[in-house]
């Protein structure tokens, strides 16, 4: 793939192309390419090129998800994950330990998370996947850009503008989490909160600290949560209590597609269906297939 006359980020994404490990990392090389590539007459057996890759790379890894050999080695992806990223030293695995409750390894000595980390925590009763991953530059580029949302932990601004290089392929949402705000004067806040909110306006930042009020450890986790375009539903049988847990569906999903997550082809078997909840006129309304649902809805259905 020739990079004559290419914009600096085509060049870029070509380049990190050639030196990807997997197929993840391609394809997402690709789609920056394939967004560069000029649209002119010229350009054309190029960005057929582009797409012919582009596509092979996805069916490729269709099969390794159907074959089981797809993803990252024992991790499995939940329906919310979030991933911890940033250089050595600025409190990532602390945040780990702060959110999920395990022990895991700190040091004041570069680089002691070495593999990533996977745990676990919760939002009311939604669960949230968490992991840790080994620092800038020996972070999972795969990872990075597969995941929902990016806990980016800085302790200076001046790393925001390090890592762009790292992050900039990934379509995920990025909270920026300024850590060790327990060390800054009031005055230093202040400034750095003035730059966030003009030099860094795209991020949604706060601040932490290594010992966190419960509170901030709760707005922290609620601006999590609302990174992720989905609603919770929970499931009732007739004259029985809601489950406690709810199941996890995108924004504007229907009854129906609620039915078939629970299982596949059970829609055509409902003879009645009922709602509690946000998206109900009433508690107990009867409603069709194509109801649009809304964050915790409690469904409630009998078949045939």
């Amino acid at each position: 793939m020739a990079s004559t006359n290419q914009s600096p980020f085509y060049q870029k994404a070509e380049q990190e192309f050639h030196e990807a490990t997997s197929d993840e990392e391609r394809i997402a090389c690709l789609e920056i390419m394939m967004k560069e590539v000029p649209k002119h007459k010229s350009s054309e057996n190029m960005r057929k090129n582009l797409t012919n890759r582009y596509k092979k790379l996805k069916a490729n890894i269709i099969k390794q998800k159907k074959s089981g050999k797809g993803g990252q080695a024992g991790i499995k992806k939940a329906e919310m994950q979030c991933i911890l990223i940033g250089f050595s030293n600025v409190g990532k695995s602390t945040i780990f330990k702060t959110l999920t409750k395990q022990e895991v390894k700190i040091s004041p000595h570069p680089f002691t998370t070495y593999q990533p980390q996977l745990g676990t925590f919760y939002f009311e009763d939604a669960p949230i996947q968490i992991i840790d991953i080994p620092s800038f530059p020996n972070h999972d580029k795969s990872l990075i850009n597969s995941t929902d949302t990016l806990l980016f932990v800085v302790d200076n601004l001046e790393q925001i503008e390090k890592a762009e290089k790292y992050i900039y392929r990934t379509k995920a949402k990025v909270i920026l989490i300024y850590n060790k705000e327990d060390i800054l004067t009031e005055s230093e806040k202040r400034k750095i909160e003035a730059n966030l909110k003009s030099k860094y306006k795209k991020f949604n930042y706060i601040f932490f600290s290594n010992e966190p009020s419960r509170a901030k450890v709760d707005e922290l986790i609620k601006k999590i949560f609302e990174t992720f375009p989905i609603i919770r539903i929970y499931t009732k049988e007739p004259k029985k209590k809601a489950s406690k847990e709810p199941m996890i569906l995108k924004q504007n999903s229907t009854f129906k597609e609620a039915t078939e997550k629970i299982l596949k082809g059970i829609s055509g078997k409902i003879k009645r269906a009922r709602i509690w909840g946000p998206s109900s006129k009433f508690g107990g309304q009867i409603i069709g297939l194509e109801h649009i649902l809304k964050d915790k809805d409690t469904i409630e259905f009998q078949t045939k």
